[in-house]
């Protein structure tokens, strides 16, 4: 792309960023300037350009709303699936960003005059700012969110793992699974004893299953069967299990509270580094949806 007519010129020809209408001003900028912005540096490069431009502005909303869709590029270069929200919303938020099944992450990408903005920004949303600002809330700057993508792109692992560190809630079982992995990473050559057969993706494939079942000891191997018909009370599971034990004329377990043990067995396979198959909700043990005709099918290839 030429530089001689830059975003700067691109934002004063349109006067204005509107994104009603099916050609609005936005939908011409978004799809005929941003989308051509094929690396990070061509985009933090504009995105410094409109921050000076807004200092000396007495009009600032349009470079405001185009620093948010740039930083909403910033996002579509890492990998990342970009909804580009609408101007005028509630809750002053740029964009959603999207990676993988489970990660939705809410952003709103300002360039703050006062103090007083960021009150009437989503608390759910992270704040993407061209420098730091301690408006008591989490936030990134554009420097450091363009250095963490640049990075993602020499490792081996999915954004959608990696995206999990810009999480503003306080799910740190998710927060803690790119660094588990980065450190699985780093020192895999000393970890790989005890994480044998285990990749670096957080999801199973069959052949993991199959490889991990083939571990497992008979009570764990028949806990897995046992749910796979619904959801279980421990004590439920105990009395299945010792059927189940007893007819293999295999020792039976003491008491329901060894269904706690089993299941602590389970996990410890694995080590955090992968989604779990079983989850506990209140009184019942449930086995993981997603992996259920998976798991059928690799206790059924262990026992034919």
């Amino acid at each position: 792309m030429s530089r001689d007519i830059g975003v700067i010129e691109i934002l004063n020809l349109l006067g204005k960023l509107e994104d009603e209408g099916a050609i609005s001003s936005r939908k011409r900028f978004i799809e005929n300037y941003i989308k051509i912005l094929d690396s990070l540096d061509l985009v933090t490069s504009d995105i410094n350009r409109i921050v000076e431009a807004h200092q000396n502005a007495e009009e600032k909303t349009l470079f405001v709303r185009a620093y948010g869709d740039l930083v909403n590029r910033l996002a579509e270069l890492s990998g990342m699936k970009v909804e580009y929200i609408k101007y005028s919303n509630r809750d002053k938020i740029s964009g959603i960003w999207y990676a993988g099944e489970n990660f939705e992450l809410k952003v709103a990408a300002i360039i703050p005059t006062d103090h007083e903005e960021a009150k009437w920004i989503s608390r759910s949303a992270l704040l993407v700012l061209p420098e730091a600002i301690d408006f008591g809330r989490p936030f990134v700057t554009v420097e450091k969110l363009t250095e963490f993508f640049r990075l993602v792109s020499h490792i081996n692992l999915p954004i959608s793992t990696l995206a999990q560190v810009l999480r503003v809630d306080d799910n740190y079982d998710l927060r803690l699974i790119p660094v588990m992995e980065l450190i699985v990473l780093a020192f895999k050559k000393q970890l790989k004893s005890k994480v044998n057969n285990i990749s670096m993706n957080i999801e199973w494939s069959q052949k993991e299953l199959e490889q991990l079942f083939e571990t497992l000891k008979l009570p764990t191997l028949y806990f897995m069967k046992i749910l796979l018909s619904g959801k279980k009370t421990a004590y439920e599971i105990y009395e299945e299990l010792n059927s189940m034990l007893e007819n293999d004329a295999h020792e039976k377990v003491k008491s329901p509270m060894a269904v706690g043990a089993i299941m602590g067995a389970l996990s410890k396979h694995y080590r955090g580094l992968k989604e779990p198959l079983v989850e506990r909700k209140g009184k019942h043990y449930i086995i993981n949806e997603k992996y259920k005709d998976m798991i059928a099918s690799a206790i059924t290839s262990i026992q034919s």
